[in-house]
């Protein structure tokens, strides 16, 4: 049985949770209206409060999914002035079926209460993998976290349904002290870095098992704490993990907002790096202009 004095650190623990969640739902709409008011300028003051509920908005609903899941043209102006955030994540959570299954997350992006609520997560008993713990933290028995280099996982072979991958790749072998970690061993440099993480997943993966994975997409770019991959570099992707391909979309933004694409088409497109340049770019991009999203299938 715990002790008095733990118990009692317990209670205090919770009231405090308590009432950060209460000063958090307290602030209302506030971010969101000061970004709306500023203009709209990209990691200005509300800017990913907006994000957020615009993900969440889309995540319920249904026929903006649909869209996503049928790789259908998107509404005019969707996504404008904000991240790939708001392309990756209806995309990959689209072609999640709900139910059970063994999910894992390469990179912690999906690590959002509402995210991991959503209905086509909430009943898998999901692993999240990440260098080191964050803010937030899910305390239910069907999410497990593993602070673990995704290079050499310490997981046993063919465990998983689904392997979830967010703009993670492009991070791995470069610079994590930056933004992600501040171990300096991840202070790296390698742009085939990311090769052992990708045959890891295939390994962790059970035959026939699925790998939904995104990365900026265009011109190859070196930015030291990430790259954006050309066309050579998706094919070195997709043959690194081997397997089939069960699905290779893209899309494109431009002032007029995120839409469906080509390769071709975004071919040429730069990354805007908001760490090297705080000044907004007249499109109103505020990462990536091209994402490429995988769906692989381990044979």
């Amino acid at each position: 049985m715990p002790s008095t004095t733990v118990k009692r650190i317990r209670r205090v623990a919770r009231r405090a949770a308590n009432s950060v969640t209460a000063a958090v739902q307290r602030l209302g709409p506030a971010p969101i209206t000061r970004y709306i008011k500023g203009g709209r300028v990209p990691w200005s003051d509300g800017y990913s409060a907006y994000r957020l509920q615009t993900t969440l908005d889309t995540l319920a609903d249904g026929h903006l999914m649909s869209l996503f899941r049928r790789g259908d043209p998107l509404p005019p102006a969707f996504g404008a002035r904000l991240d790939e955030r708001v392309i990756e994540y209806p995309w990959v959570l689209s072609r999640l079926s709900s139910g059970g299954g063994r999910l894992l997350d390469a990179g912690s992006t999906l690590n959002y209460p509402q995210v991991l609520a959503h209905s086509a997560i909430v009943e898998k008993q999901t692993v999240i993998v990440t260098l080191a713990p964050s803010s937030f933290m899910e305390r239910k028995a069907t999410v497990s976290y593993l602070f673990d280099d995704l290079r050499d996982l310490m997981i046993r072979d063919a465990v998983f349904d689904t392997a979830v991958c967010i703009s993670t790749l492009e991070h791995i072998g470069l610079d994590n002290t930056q933004l992600y970690s501040e171990d300096s061993q991840y202070a790296e440099h390698n742009l085939a870095g990311y090769q052992p993480a990708l045959s890891e997943m295939r390994r962790v993966l059970k035959p026939g098992g699925r790998l939904l994975l995104t990365v900026p997409f265009g011109q190859a770019e070196d930015h030291g704490w990430l790259q954006q991959f050309d066309q050579a570099g998706i094919q070195q992707v997709i043959d690194g993990f081997g397997g089939t391909i069960a699905a290779e979309v893209y899309y494109r933004y431009t002032a007029a907002g995120w839409q469906l694409s080509t390769a071709d088409d975004c071919a040429g497109v730069h990354y805007f790096d908001i760490h090297a340049n705080r000044e907004t770019p007249p499109d109103g991009t505020a990462a990536a202009r091209a994402v490429c999203c995988l769906e692989l299938i381990r044979s």
